[in-house]
Protein backbone atom coordinates (compact mmCIF):
# COMPACT_ATOMS: atom_id res chain seq x y z
CA UNK A 1 0.00 0.00 0.00
CA UNK A 2 1.28 3.29 -0.88
CA UNK A 3 -0.44 6.36 0.98
CA UNK A 4 0.89 9.65 -1.36
CA UNK A 5 -2.12 12.22 0.17
CA UNK A 6 -1.32 12.67 3.49
CA UNK A 7 1.68 14.26 4.20
CA UNK A 8 5.08 13.46 6.23
CA UNK A 9 4.32 11.93 9.47
CA UNK A 10 0.26 11.50 9.46
CA UNK A 11 1.12 9.15 5.92
CA UNK A 12 3.91 7.31 8.28
CA UNK A 13 1.51 6.73 11.55
CA UNK A 14 -1.34 5.35 8.98
CA UNK A 15 0.76 3.30 7.34
CA UNK A 16 2.26 1.51 9.91
CA UNK A 17 -1.23 1.42 11.64
CA UNK A 18 -2.32 -0.51 8.84
CA UNK A 19 0.83 -2.83 9.16
CA UNK A 20 -0.19 -3.81 12.40
CA UNK A 21 -3.47 -5.76 10.84
CA UNK A 22 -1.72 -7.68 8.86
CA UNK A 23 -1.72 -11.39 8.98
CA UNK A 24 0.30 -13.05 11.10
CA UNK A 25 2.80 -14.89 8.39
CA UNK A 26 3.66 -11.52 6.72
CA UNK A 27 4.74 -9.90 10.18
CA UNK A 28 8.72 -9.86 9.82
CA UNK A 29 10.35 -6.48 9.18
CA UNK A 30 11.31 -6.58 5.57
CA UNK A 31 8.02 -7.83 4.47
CA UNK A 32 6.38 -5.12 6.89
CA UNK A 33 8.03 -2.32 5.98
CA UNK A 34 7.55 -3.02 2.20
CA UNK A 35 3.96 -3.24 2.95
CA UNK A 36 3.93 0.18 4.63
CA UNK A 37 5.20 1.60 1.30
CA UNK A 38 7.67 4.43 2.40
CA UNK A 39 10.83 2.18 3.44
CA UNK A 40 11.92 1.42 -0.50
CA UNK A 41 14.93 3.10 0.10
CA UNK A 42 15.97 1.68 2.76
CA UNK A 43 14.56 -1.92 1.95
CA UNK A 44 16.83 -1.59 -1.13
CA UNK A 45 20.13 -0.82 0.67
CA UNK A 46 18.85 -3.61 2.77
CA UNK A 47 18.71 -5.91 0.39
CA UNK A 48 22.09 -4.40 -1.38
CA UNK A 49 24.10 -5.18 1.85
CA UNK A 50 22.85 -9.01 2.32
CA UNK A 51 20.84 -8.37 5.24
CA UNK A 52 17.27 -9.12 3.90
CA UNK A 53 17.45 -12.54 4.72
CA UNK A 54 18.55 -11.69 8.50
CA UNK A 55 15.67 -9.18 8.78
CA UNK A 56 13.37 -11.73 7.46
CA UNK A 57 14.60 -14.49 9.39
CA UNK A 58 13.38 -15.75 13.19
CA UNK A 59 15.03 -12.85 14.89
CA UNK A 60 14.63 -10.98 17.01
CA UNK A 61 16.18 -7.25 15.57
CA UNK A 62 15.19 -3.54 16.33
CA UNK A 63 16.15 -1.75 13.30
CA UNK A 64 15.48 2.14 12.98
CA UNK A 65 14.18 2.77 9.46
CA UNK A 66 14.82 5.71 7.89
CA UNK A 67 11.53 6.48 6.02
CA UNK A 68 12.31 7.44 1.98
CA UNK A 69 11.84 11.17 3.06
CA UNK A 70 14.83 10.77 5.20
CA UNK A 71 17.01 9.51 2.01
CA UNK A 72 15.69 11.83 0.22
CA UNK A 73 17.53 14.85 2.32
CA UNK A 74 21.01 12.92 1.73
CA UNK A 75 23.55 15.07 0.91
CA UNK A 76 25.09 14.11 -2.34
CA UNK A 77 28.31 13.00 -0.71
CA UNK A 78 26.84 11.31 1.55
CA UNK A 79 24.41 8.91 -1.08
CA UNK A 80 27.75 8.52 -2.88
CA UNK A 81 29.16 6.68 -0.16
CA UNK A 82 26.29 4.49 0.21
CA UNK A 83 28.05 3.59 -3.29
CA UNK A 84 30.89 1.33 -1.75
CA UNK A 85 29.53 -1.58 -0.44
CA UNK A 86 31.47 -1.61 2.93
CA UNK A 87 30.34 1.93 3.60
CA UNK A 88 26.62 0.51 2.65
CA UNK A 89 26.86 -2.82 5.06
CA UNK A 90 28.32 -0.43 7.94
CA UNK A 91 25.03 2.11 7.43
CA UNK A 92 22.46 -0.76 7.58
CA UNK A 93 24.17 -2.43 10.21
CA UNK A 94 23.92 1.13 12.12
CA UNK A 95 20.14 0.72 11.71
CA UNK A 96 19.96 -2.84 13.28
CA UNK A 97 20.10 -4.19 16.76
CA UNK A 98 20.11 -7.44 18.18
CA UNK A 99 17.00 -8.45 20.12
CA UNK A 100 13.26 -6.37 21.01
CA UNK A 101 14.17 -3.48 22.51
CA UNK A 102 11.17 -1.14 22.96
CA UNK A 103 12.23 2.16 22.56
CA UNK A 104 8.70 3.42 25.22
CA UNK A 105 10.86 1.52 28.10
CA UNK A 106 13.94 3.03 27.52
CA UNK A 107 15.02 5.70 29.91
CA UNK A 108 17.17 9.08 28.72
CA UNK A 109 20.78 8.10 28.04
CA UNK A 110 19.82 4.63 27.35
CA UNK A 111 22.70 2.75 24.89
CA UNK A 112 21.59 0.85 22.57
CA UNK A 113 24.94 -1.02 20.56
CA UNK A 114 24.19 -1.50 17.14
CA UNK A 115 25.25 -4.47 14.80
CA UNK A 116 27.72 -2.25 13.54
CA UNK A 117 29.38 -1.98 16.96
CA UNK A 118 28.67 1.41 17.19
CA UNK A 119 26.02 3.01 20.20
CA UNK A 120 23.03 4.70 20.00
CA UNK A 121 21.89 6.97 22.68
CA UNK A 122 18.13 7.83 23.67
CA UNK A 123 17.44 11.12 24.40
CA UNK A 124 14.01 12.50 25.51
CA UNK A 125 13.03 15.89 25.71
CA UNK A 126 9.49 17.09 25.76
CA UNK A 127 7.74 14.99 23.52
CA UNK A 128 10.06 14.24 21.24
CA UNK A 129 12.46 10.72 21.18
CA UNK A 130 15.40 10.43 19.77
CA UNK A 131 18.37 8.73 18.97
CA UNK A 132 21.75 10.30 18.61
CA UNK A 133 20.81 13.17 16.70
CA UNK A 134 17.68 11.33 14.30
CA UNK A 135 14.35 11.92 15.37
CA UNK A 136 11.74 8.56 15.81
CA UNK A 137 8.90 9.16 14.05
CA UNK A 138 7.20 6.06 15.02
CA UNK A 139 8.94 4.13 17.72
CA UNK A 140 8.02 -0.09 18.16
CA UNK A 141 6.27 -1.11 16.04
CA UNK A 142 6.22 -4.57 16.94
CA UNK A 143 6.33 -7.64 14.59
CA UNK A 144 6.90 -10.94 14.31
CA UNK A 145 10.58 -10.34 14.37
CA UNK A 146 11.26 -7.71 16.18
CA UNK A 147 10.73 -4.14 16.28
CA UNK A 148 10.56 -1.18 14.00
CA UNK A 149 11.13 2.61 14.83
CA UNK A 150 11.05 4.95 11.59
CA UNK A 151 13.75 7.72 11.83
CA UNK A 152 13.75 10.96 10.41
CA UNK A 153 17.07 10.66 8.72
CA UNK A 154 19.82 8.22 7.99
CA UNK A 155 22.10 7.71 10.14
CA UNK A 156 26.40 7.09 9.18
CA UNK A 157 29.27 5.97 11.25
Amino acid sequence: MRITHIPGVAAMVLALGLMSSMPAMSRNIVDTAATAGMFSSWLNAVREAGMEQALKSQGPYTVFAPSDEAFAKLPAAQRDALKDKETLVRVVKLHMAAGKILLKDAKEGTRIETEAGKTLTVHRKDRSLRLNEAEVLEPDVEVDNGVINVLDMVLFP
